[in-house]
Order: structure tokens, then sequence, then C-alpha cells
């Protein structure tokens, strides 16, 4: 049985109702946030804060503003978020400067960020709360993967079931993605430190590559560049189900079909669906398509599978557990499998187009913990 076969999500009105029966007094809790201009940076967190009152509070903040270039009115809404912060959390409340190696640059960035919360143990606290309302994709990737290699006993009878509880939260709100502007993506694929895939890796040359992109608006680009460093022989792309927005996938079709269907000689029953405010149901649709490539392969002796995160943050995490799970799992024996990321960051994020009063419907996935222990 998959890992997070039996998971617990919270969204909308139940992610206040979670928050408000999880935070006994004798919760130790830290959040783990970004120090950036998206509004929703503050909604889910703030609920949760003022229903801890009795629990002990601690947040380190990231300030990625070295690594990462914006407009006038993402500094207006970065300064927004900074006094927000303060006011939930006070003394409490630590920044740390995340600052990229100036040989290195983005390359730096996944790193850096590892030594930036190397001094954290995650053992000293109840909860660890991993906030990527604010934070960009290779930061929070970076993060999530790192704590689940901390916490995640993969040959244990039950490898969720650890004593510090993962949480992720983040306000899912697709028209507010869109408006978000991404420029100066970066020449090379972003190194993610324990997920990204060796593409010239001798030993496994000759296994088939199989490659999933994670598909959003505005991403031609990243995708083409992509498609030609991997030059895979499938691709399934995944495509975004939405209840609000029901033409959404078919719009997403519109702009690049022609980059798919011709050039990327798609099969349209390789299309993979996904609800984007769960990304529990992504994860499981990545396992299975892996599975039957694997069976399908037997004879080829191994597999790569290679996944690229370009749309919202449900579905970047719903991709990251798939990612982390196949890494981690024990596969048959005589057959190889690799299983990483490919992927493309942005250094410059415009939110011309944001008013500051956007929100989002709030989302809390509960990784590890005591929940998993039965």
């Amino acid at each position: 049985m998959n890992w997070w076969h039996d998971y617990n999500r919270f969204s909308g009105d139940a992610f206040s109702e979670f928050w408000g029966d999880h935070l006994a007094p004798d919760r130790k809790v830290l959040f783990i946030v970004g120090l950036g201009f998206d509004p929703r940076a503050l909604q889910p967190l703030g609920t949760i804060v003022v229903q801890a009152t009795s629990a002990s509070l601690a947040c380190v903040a990231i300030n990625f503003e070295s690594g990462f270039t914006g407009d006038e009115q993402s500094a207006v809404l970065r300064s927004k978020n900074k006094v927000g912060l303060e006011e939930l959390f006070g003394q409490r409340l630590d920044v740390r400067d995340l600052l990229p190696n100036d040989s290195d640059g983005m390359r730096s960035i996944s790193r850096n960020t590892i030594t930036l919360l190397s001094d954290i143990n995650l053992a000293d606290f109840s909860d660890v709360v991993v906030d990527i309302s604010s934070l960009p994709r290779i930061i929070y990737l970076t993060i999530l993967n790192n704590f689940l290699g901390r916490l995640v006993h993969p040959s244990g009878r039950r490898p969720l079931a650890s004593s510090t509880n993962l949480h992720v939260i983040f306000a899912e709100s697709a028209s507010l993605d869109a408006k978000i502007v991404k420029k100066e993506l970066e020449p090379e694929l972003a190194t993610i430190q324990g997920l990204s895939i060796r593409l010239d890796e001798e030993a496994a040359d000759a296994w088939p590559k199989i490659w999933f992109p994670v598909l959003g608006e505005g991403n031609r680009e990243a995708l083409e560049r992509i498609h030609m460093q991997v030059n895979p022989a499938d691709v399934c792309p995944i495509l975004p189900l939405q209840t609000r927005d029901a033409r959404r996938a078919d719009n997403i079709v519109g702009e690049i079909g022609e980059l798919l269907f011709d050039r990327f000689r798609v099969d349209p029953r390789d299309l993979i669906y996904a609800t984007e405010d769960n990304p529990f149901q992504l994860y499981r649709n990545l396992l299975a398509a892996m599975e039957r490539y694997e069976d399908s392969l037997a004879e080829l002796g191994g597999v790569r599978f290679i996944l690229s995160p370009l749309s919202s943050k449900g579905l970047s995490v719903g991709a990251l557990l798939a990612c982390y799970e196949n890494r981690n799992r024990n596969k048959k024996d005589g057959f190889s499998v690799r299983t990483g990321f490919a992927y493309i960051e942005t250094s410059r994020y415009e939110a011309s187009s944001l008013s500051g009063n956007e929100i989002g419907t709030p989302v809390s996935l509960w990784l590890t913990g005591s929940c998993y222990a039965s």
C-alpha cells in the first residue's frame, strides 16, 4: 500500500476546525515561512495562530530577497507581510537571510536553504508547519524533501509515524497564481538537493526516460527548455482540474497544444488529470502511472521517471510526495528505477497585478506524525 494511501487533508472550513482541535496546550509548534510578497502569506498562518492561545509557538521566516528580484509592488507587499509576521509572533519571530553564493547564484539556493535550517532539531517540536504560501518552489521543495528525509522511516512498518508532526499549509487560488508574472527564467536546470535527477548517468543510459510535466499557464518556454535537456521517450502531462474553472485545463491545452501533441508527440491517452486543492490525488495518479511503466518495461532492466512541477503549490507538493516515495521504496529485484525532478526556476517575479487583498482556499496537509501511527 502507498505510504499516503490514507491521507489527512483539511480544506476550507475544515482547516480552521482541524487546527482548533489540534492545538492543545502542550503543543510546541515551529512555523517555517517565507518573507515574500504573496498576499496569501498571512491568511492560513493567521487562522492557526489566533487559535493557538495556549500552545508554544516559534517562527522562522526565510528572507530570500537576495536570490530573487521583483517589481515595486512586490516590495510593498513584502513589507506588509513582514509587519504582519511581527504582529503575529513578536519576539518569537526569527528572520533568516538566504544568500546565494556569488559564483553559483541560483544553483546554490537549494544547498544554502538546507544549511540555513540545519540547526533546527525537529524532535524539539511536537509540530512543524511549513507554510509554502510565499516561498519560491525551489525553496519549499528543498525544505519538505529534507524534513521528510529526517522524519520518514522507509523500511519501518509504519514509515510516516514520526514523533514530530509535519504539516504543509497554503492558500490555493489558481486565479491569483496566474496574476504573478514570471520573468527571467534561469538558463540551466535548477539543482534541488536530494530531488534532482542525473540525466547523464552512464549506467542508466539505456533506460527509457518518462517525463511528467505538471502544467500551468505561461510555462511554454520552460517546457521547451526542459524537454530539450530531458529528451524523453514518453511524455505524460498533468493537467489541473478545478471546480471553480472547469475550462482551465482546456485553456492550457489551447495555449500549448501544438507543443504537446505535434512537437512532443503526446498521446492524448497519456494525459493525467488532478485536482489542484488535493495533492494526494496527483500523488496517487503518479505512482499508479509509474507502476504501469515499471511493469511494462521490466525486460529493459530499468526506467527513469522525471517530474517537472510547473503549476500550483498544491500540485507541486503532490509531485514531491510521489517522487519521494518512489525514490525511497524498495523495488523489484533485478529492476532499477531512478526518480527525480527536472525544473527551471524563475529569478524574477512581478506583482503589479496584485492588490494585496487577494485570498485563497486554506489547505492543510498532515504528512507525518501521530495520525499515521495506527
